[in-house]
């Protein structure tokens, strides 16, 4: 199994341009890492199984366990409300702010939409204050109606470990977590490594035009558990097993069997097209457990997370019905190799007949890319056709500001307009009639941007869709 998957591996390396993978599999109580690749391509420093990767969202089962430990020290209950334990805590409706549980934080289904834009690049906005601006994000659903995944409940469950504890999160889970299990290369936040410039440190990295490109290292503190753990295939590995074992690792009890069942069992069914713009016949029943997936995979129960940040994509997985564990780190950006690479595992390891899953995740980035350029081109379509507006571009400068957004300054370079959004400066490209639109490039997106005036017919709102899953978004000019 291990020649065959480092020779998968090499092929997903070059076929999805990744400079570096790396992999830990558990099978037949036995561990052993496979991948390879460079973790920094100008330093020429080669991966290994002690390199450090920003494991982006496989975090949010980290502090989902924190929960379920407090369960068993009996602290709290996972069909307590949030307010129970946070008085002051408010979500847009009276209804979602009264009757959200942790069970229903931890599930992603509390109608909240991604709102990625609010905490994407602000290293300035602490924990409580991303927490204090829940109450002026609109829902995209009624409360438990779907799943939609989202990291603002992740972070708001990060708050309460802090509020039932006493203690920060991070050493909470450094306590109960990490240390019991011996998770030593493991960090609760990039600011605790990455200014050492160590040789064990990956870096992220976007492909374009032939070549890599690092990007710059995207801190996720503020969003607590959500997405901000870094580790090694080496410690996830130790992370799979002692949730493969429902809890107990090496004779150590860190949760009980019955968090376990609440962990690792479906919470929330995912119905198609919900979760992912995709779907396989050999994956069926997906559903959200608290802080994991869970899906048949041809006839097995397979429990697995990954993650998602800047120049980097993970995977961590089992099949507790198999005793079979896994974890991918890779410092791609937006690569398809993890959950492709989950499923060759798992064929691998069951003794499955072959599914060449890299072709089929190269046909998914295919037609990602292709999705994206159409809705760029339909946005550069009307861009071209616009009516010049009378209106000097002057008159749009100014802070914009939303209660959960924050501020979003307009600048003029005397020639083009430009915004400040989540800590990138993009072009404004008119459209006409006061409207524009800007292109996110790193994520592949646009959105669409309408100004307003007032009866004096000066600019005095702005109005952006920043979430595909709500409106337009109402920005006042200060």
């Amino acid at each position: 199994m291990e020649q065959k998957l480092n020779q998968i591996i090499e092929k997903l390396r070059k076929d999805f341009n990744v400079p570096s993978i790396m992999v830990s599999v558990y099978k037949d109580g036995e561990t052993f890492f496979s991948g390879g690749g460079l973790a920094d391509v100008e330093s020429n420093f080669e991966a290994t199984p002690d390199t450090i990767y920003a494991i982006a969202s496989v975090s949010k089962a980290f502090i989902a366990t924190a929960l379920c430990i407090l369960v068993d020290d009996g602290k709290l209950s996972l069909d307590d409300t949030v307010k129970k334990h946070l008085p002051t805590f408010e979500m847009n409706t009276e209804y979602i702010t009264n009757n959200l549980t942790i069970r229903d934080a931890l599930g992603h289904r509390s109608g909240l939409p991604r709102h990625d834009l609010t905490w994407l690049n602000t290293p300035e906005l602490t924990l409580g204050e991303m927490i204090d601006r829940l109450k002026f994000l609109p829902l995209a659903f009624p409360h438990r109606a779907r799943m939609h995944y989202q990291n603002h409940m992740f972070a708001l469950a990060s708050f309460i470990v802090e509020k039932i504890t006493g203690e920060s999160w991070q050493n909470f889970v450094k306590k109960r977590i990490f240390e019991p299990i011996g998770m030593t290369s493991s960090y609760t936040g990039a600011s605790e490594y990455r200014h050492k410039n160590l040789d064990t440190m990956s870096q992220p990295y976007n492909y374009t035009d032939g070549k890599f490109e690092k990007l710059p290292f995207n801190f996720l503190d503020n969003m607590g558990c959500a997405g901000c753990l870094s580790s090694t295939v080496r410690d996830l590995d130790k992370w799979a097993r002692l949730n493969l074992y429902k809890g107990e690792f090496e004779g150590k009890r860190i949760f009980s069997e019955e968090m376990a069942k609440n962990l690792h069992s479906p919470q929330m069914i995912i119905k198609a097209k919900e979760m992912t713009p995709y779907e396989f016949d050999e994956v069926d029943f997906t559903s959200y457990g608290q802080g994991w997936f869970i899906e048949s995979y041809r006839g097995h129960k397979l429990v697995h997370h990954g993650g998602t940040i800047d120049g980097y994509k993970t995977l961590v997985g089992f099949l507790p019905n198999n005793g079979v564990a896994f974890s991918v780190l890779t410092n791609m950006n937006l690569n398809q190799t993890p959950m492709a690479l989950g499923y060759y595992i798992c064929d691998l390891a069951l003794g499955l007949s072959e599914i060449d899953w890299g072709s089929r995740f190269l046909d998914v980035a295919k037609t990602n890319k292709v999705n994206a350029q159409k809705t760029l081109d339909a946005f550069k379509e009307r861009a071209a056709s616009a009516t010049p507006s009378p209106r000097k571009l002057e008159e749009y400068v100014g802070t914009y500001q939303h209660g959960g957004y924050g501020s979003m300054n307009v600048t003029f370079d005397g020639k083009t307009l430009k915004m400040n959004v989540a800590g990138n400066e993009l072009d404004l490209v008119p459209t006409g009639y006061d409207s524009f639109y800007v292109e996110f490039t790193r994520y592949s997106a646009c959105a669409p941007i309408k100004f307003d005036y007032d009866i004096d017919g000066k600019i005095c709102k702005m109005f952006a869709q920043l979430d595909p899953m709500c409106g337009m978004i109402e920005f006042v000019k200060a």
